[in-house]
Parts: structure tokens; sequence; C-alpha cells
């Protein structure tokens, strides 16, 4: 296949996934030798194996990088610092893409960014919606369901005040307590206490800002 031919099939979508070839090609094989050719020639960039996209020059469609993110590794989920940072729950720009996934736990680094997945057990892959960026889905954390998975997998994290006031939580009138507290039953007992330490912080927080 000559590249201005696989251009016209895949320069209208996000990114090149490798899995799709044989829709193209009657010798997928071949295909995938080609693609390490232009790759060299720096025409699509590999953001994992089996998975491309164009170089600026070539593509008409700008990937949303949180889309990606769930696309690397599926099932997955923003969540974790990205989705805080996400809801301006903390006051740091976020650049690493944080998520949670039922696979292994693993990081991939590419030219677009560090993209790390955690995983946890079926049981707590739950508390996600869908968002949009650049008309491209993914799937984000509730706020709530965000600090539960930080709390989760930051083992030393206790649920002092102290704790809480290090991560410089902020707006947390956004959160909802129900929620919160729903989403807590499935987690261990440790996480199950922070999240009820956590209301008790966020009733003074909210009680100090109506002060003020």
């Amino acid at each position: 296949m000559k590249f201005e031919e696989f251009l016209k099939i895949y320069n209208q979508a996000p990114l090149i996934d490798s899995s799709t070839f044989a829709l193209y090609s009657q010798n997928p094989q071949d295909l995938r030798r080609q693609i390490r050719e232009w790759t060299k020639k720096g025409y699509i960039l590999p953001l994992k194996r089996g998975i491309y996209f164009f170089n600026e020059n070539y593509r008409k469609k700008e990937p949303s990088l949180s889309f990606i993110a769930n696309f690397l590794i599926t099932p997955s989920y923003l969540s974790l610092e990205y989705a805080l940072g996400f809801y301006d729950l903390i006051p740091e720009k976020v650049t690493v893409f944080t998520a949670i996934t039922t696979r292994k736990t693993t990081i991939l680094k590419n030219c677009l960014g560090v993209f790390e997945y955690h995983s946890v057990k079926q049981d707590l892959f739950y508390g996600f919606k869908r968002e949009v960026d650049k008309e491209q889905e993914f799937f984000i954390a509730f706020p709530e369901k965000a600090l539960l998975d930080y709390f989760y997998l930051n083992r030393q994290f206790k649920g002092s005040f102290s704790e809480f006031e290090s991560l410089r939580l902020q707006n947390l009138e956004i959160i909802d307590r129900n929620r919160l507290s729903n989403y807590s039953l499935k987690y261990n007992r440790r996480t199950r206490k922070i999240a009820r330490d956590l209301i008790d912080y966020i009733d003074k927080y909210t009680k100090k800002y109506k002060v003020l």
C-alpha cells in the first residue's frame, strides 16, 4: 500500500490502530512492515506497540490526550491526581495522565507524555462518567471516586486533617457527600474511614469559608 492511500484511510481518525489493518489490506503483515518504514521516516509516530498517529504535517484530526489515555490501555478511566486537577480540587497542574484499570499496573512513555495505569480489582472499577474533548469521548472518575482511588492506592495515607491540608484540597463544595459515602462502601476499612474523615474535613472547610 502506498502512503498516500494509507493517508486517505486513516488521516480522519485521531489514532492508527494496527488491529484494523486487516480491513484494508489483504496482507496486514506487509502493511506492518511499511509502518516500520514510515515510522523511521517520521511520517507516523508510535504511542505503543500497534498504536500510532500521523505527524503534524499529515494529520487532519488532532487527538485528545484524554481519549488517548483511555485508548492506550482498555478498560481504563482517568482518575487520581489527573482527575483531581481536572476538577480543580488541587492547585497543581498535573502533567501525568493517571488512570485506573483492571489490567496490570503499568507506565507508558511516548512523544505525547507519561501515562500511568494503576490496577484495581473489578469490584472497584466503577464511578466514572463520559466526557468529550475535541469531539472524542473519554472516561474520567467522578471527583468523589478520584479521591477514593487516591486514598486507596496511597496506603500510607491515614486521613488526618494535616494530611488533607498537605494535599492542598480546594473547591470542596463540589464534593457530593452522599456519593462519597456510598462509593466508599466497596473499599477496605482504611479507605472507608478516610472517607468519613474527609466528610468531617469538608464540613469544617465549608464553615471556614462561610465565615470568610
